[in-house]
């Protein structure tokens, strides 16, 4: 089985393939493939026939669902929805902070993944590592405020995601997972998808969406506007 991965939640991004849970190839995202899908599925065909196969032969396709860039998550999940419904295979949406907290393989505390939600917010989720590909969610991402979190975690808990750096001031006393692994990658993406490929546990094509927990700030410009004109 040739899965596909698929991640453009953020500023970096990156696609892969794996062939029976086997990494085939990764390769990073250039800017461009990452926020437009006209350029985002050349990438994947060339990325394909790197690897002397047809994009006919991919069995599936898992892509990062965020939470992230509103631009970057729409792209990728349109790609993927777009190759799922042309190629007629299936298609997976994986939380993106879950395939982060994968990347520790910290199986003995709980990890939190963190990323900046502006304002003195962050965005958080739970996890616990059961294996190399099984992560548990303990709570699904959601807003919550910087030093309220930082008042929930325990001594033993480990602290990973692209909001570390930013900040950092706040979470310095926490232990932190290597920076190397703060940001998702395809690889995991597709990794999580095989094991659900595996057990039929597909999503439905048409009504996959990304995971928003803030509405863009171009949404929030526009009612601003509106409230100003009453």
């Amino acid at each position: 089985m040739i899965v596909l991965g698929i991640e453009t939640s953020g500023r970096s991004g990156s696609i892969s393939l794996l062939r029976d849970g086997n990494l085939l190839g990764e390769c990073e995202l250039a800017a461009t493939g990452r926020r437009h899908a006209r350029t985002l599925i050349p990438e994947i065909g060339q990325l394909v026939s790197d690897h002397s196969l047809s994009i006919n032969q991919i069995d599936g396709v898992a892509v990062s669902l965020g939470p992230g860039s509103f631009t970057g998550l729409r792209v990728g999940v349109v790609c993927a929805k777009t190759l799922a419904y042309s190629l007629k295979i299936p298609v997976v949406g994986i939380d993106t902070f879950a395939a982060i907290a994968l990347a520790t393989q910290e199986k003995d505390s709980t990890v939190w993944v963190i990323d900046d939600a502006l304002r003195g917010d962050v965005f958080a989720g739970a996890y616990r590592i059961h294996d190399s590909l099984t992560v548990e969610t303990l709570q699904k991402p959601h807003i919550v405020e910087a030093h309220t979190l930082r008042e929930r975690l325990k001594s033993s808990d480990l602290l990973t995601g692209p909001g570390i750096e930013k900040t950092h001031p706040l979470f310095q006393s926490c232990r932190s997972a290597p920076e190397s692994i703060h940001l998702p990658q395809a690889r995991l993406i597709a990794g999580i998808g095989v094991q659900r490929l595996n057990n039929q546990d597909v999503d439905d094509c048409w009504t996959l969406k990304p995971t928003y927990l803030r509405r863009s700030a171009a949404e929030e410009k526009a009612d601003e506007k509106k409230l100003a004109e009453k």
